[in-house]
């Protein structure tokens, strides 16, 4: 192999040199360097704007949810009994007040509001920046309308009751007053109801105002006006359209269209979801909630609601119960957690009182019962009743005995099965019959034929309100005092708590209320479900904990967002 001479690359070099020109290996290494300057100058730009900048939620985008059913009336006095209505109300509509993501009260059409020192006045100063969707300004005599439609038989508002015994006044055209009878502190969440436009009801009578256009292509002042809706060839509505209100007074809202699709059952519902046809549903089935922790597209919001289920004990239908022992026994077996587990797939919160753990302003303070088995056959075995060879138990011949009543929804269903197999653990006989709600309520409830019943009792708004469960003037029907509870002492407390707007006192009247309670055994308490949404990943911006209503988890959804961009920081 023949080699250069060091005078023969000293030649080439010069030569080189002379002509200007780079060798191959100097452009490699030239080329390299610039494109290696290149690239860390852009990865240091784009680190310089990252870091001086942030991202920030943008404009634009629809969302779009689904939904088990179809509308009816997409009118706040009438939607209570339809969640799609009441859902679609909360975005199309304005109330004095509303719910925010922790179901706590807070202003909406209302600027400023007071309660007078004797609890029975609620005066309110309107904001005079509100259109209406078509350009109308609204006023409090909007306000006085709504109110006084409401409180009239004759439009059939199922809102009635909350007004019926309320004096309604101008204060002038952005004033309002409700005078109460007598104070009532939970009075407050019945101030959330949806405002109507006058200029438009004002001509409708009221034999027609369940058959009007406008309950089905509303005219609101929120968030979010109507657009229009799809139907089908039978003439159901499939799909709902709206778009944001460019005049709203309150926070943008990001979303420039909401869309709700409507589904016949949750298979289907939950196919559109997995189908990207819609980019969040609430679900009903707990056990179908599992397919989508591994999914990295979703996410899972648990949401606390006011609603909570226990077995109520009626002592003047059976002998074992109106032992005090027998029902203190019932609550040391009873093991919630498992209840929870198998029933709600953890989707639920315990609870032990008929004040929630945490839910809006007030929280029980009671300690949690410790589920005992040993302790709950210790205690019958020392209040006499003895285990027979069947296993069951006996005292002075009578037989440990409960019938139990619940309703057909599976939920408690399997929740009533799961107490059976508990309590006979311990000797309890426990019979069970489950019955479709009207029946069970016009037959059993109404009459309080019954020995136990595995029911459910909710909050009034955010507020637990126990009068109404627990007070002894409740105890006859139309009441809701389910366990016939009677105490002088419980009574006083929620007269009083009912009467004082200061939360603090009240918690203190609610905590006394909670030991009477628990002291006596009437219930079993057992859990409060969640409602349970699952959106994908892209919907950015949902912070809700609680919900005085599924239908109102949108209420915040001015806050949501799809779209991104950067700011300076």
């Amino acid at each position: 192999m023949n080699e250069k001479s060091e005078d023969d690359l000293n030649i080439e070099y010069s030569q080189t040199k002379r002509s200007g020109k780079l060798s191959k290996k100097e452009k490699f290494v030239l080329y390299s360097a610039i494109f290696v300057f290149l690239v860390s100058l852009l990865g240091w730009a784009i680190s310089f704007y990252l870091r001086s900048t942030v991202s920030v939620p943008a404009y634009g985008g629809e969302y779009v949810e689904g939904f088990l059913g179809k509308p009816l009336y997409i009118n706040p006095i009438l939607a209570q009994t339809n969640e799609i209505d009441t859902a679609l109300s909360s975005l199309i509509f304005s109330s004095l007040l509303k719910y925010d993501n922790d179901a706590n009260i807070t202003e909406d059409l209302a600027e400023d509001y007071s309660i007078s020192e004797d609890g029975k006045t609620y005066s309110f100063k309107i904001r005079q920046d509100v259109k209406w969707h078509d350009g109308t300004p609204l006023t409090a005599k909007d306000v006085l309308f709504t109110a006084n439609l409401i409180k009239d038989s004759s439009y059939k508002s199922s809102l009635r009751g909350n007004l019926q015994n309320t004096q309604v006044s101008l204060d002038g055209d952005y004033g309002i007053k409700f005078a109460l009878e007598e104070p009532q502190a939970p009075f407050i969440n019945v101030l959330t109801f949806g405002i109507l436009p006058m200029h438009i009801f004002e001509e409708i009578p009221a034999d027609n105002f369940l058959l009007n256009d406008f309950n089905l292509k509303p005219i609101g002042s929120g968030p979010y006006a109507f657009s229009d809706f799809q139907t089908d060839e039978d003439g159901n509505i499939t799909a709902y359209n709206l778009i944001d209100n460019e005049n709203y007074y309150g926070q943008k809202p990001y979303f420039e269209k909401i869309v709700f699709n409507f589904y016949p059952d949750e298979n289907t519902l939950i196919n559109a979801y997995q189908k990207k046809e819609i980019n969040a549903f609430g679900i009903t089935s707990y056990e179908k909630i599992s397919q989508f922790k591994e999914k990295k597209d979703s996410q899972i919001f648990q949401i606390s609601t006011p609603r909570y289920f226990g077995v109520f004990f009626n002592q003047t239908k059976s002998i074992p119960l109106s032992d005090e022992n027998v029902r203190k026994a019932l609550n040391y077996a009873t093991n919630k957690k498992e209840i929870i587990e198998n029933v709600f797939h953890g989707y639920a919160n315990e609870t032990h009182s008929p004040i929630l753990n945490i839910f809006g302003d007030f929280s029980s303070r009671l300690e949690a019962p410790v589920f005992n088995k040993e302790e709950a056959e210790k205690i019958l075995e020392e209040a006499n009743w003895k285990k027979t060879e069947d296993g069951f138990r006996k005292k002075d011949d009578v037989l440990l005995e409960i019938n139990m009543l619940t309703t057909l929804w599976p939920e408690l269903d399997k929740t009533a099965e799961i107490l059976k197999s508990q309590w006979e653990s311990i000797g309890v006989k426990v019979n069970l019959t489950k019955l479709n709600i009207a029946e069970l309520q016009q037959n059993f409830i109404r009459p309080r034929e019954y020995e136990a019943i595995l029911f459910g009792q909710e909050y009034f708004g955010n507020d637990p309100d126990p009068f109404k469960f627990w007070h002894s003037s409740n105890k006859k029907d139309p009441g809701n005092n389910i366990s016939l509870f009677e105490d002088g002492e419980v009574d006083k407390l929620l007269e009083e708590a009912r009467k004082t707007t200061n939360r603090e006192e009240r918690q203190k009247k609610y905590e006394e209320f909670e030991k009477k309670i628990a002291s006596q055994y009437p219930a079993v308490f057992l859990f409060s479900p969640n409602y349970v949404l699952i959106a994908n990943n892209k919907i950015k911006g949902i912070e809700i904990t609680a919900t005085v209503n599924p239908a109102f988890h949108l209420n915040q959804i001015e806050n949501w967002y799809k779209n991104t961009k950067r700011e300076k920081k």
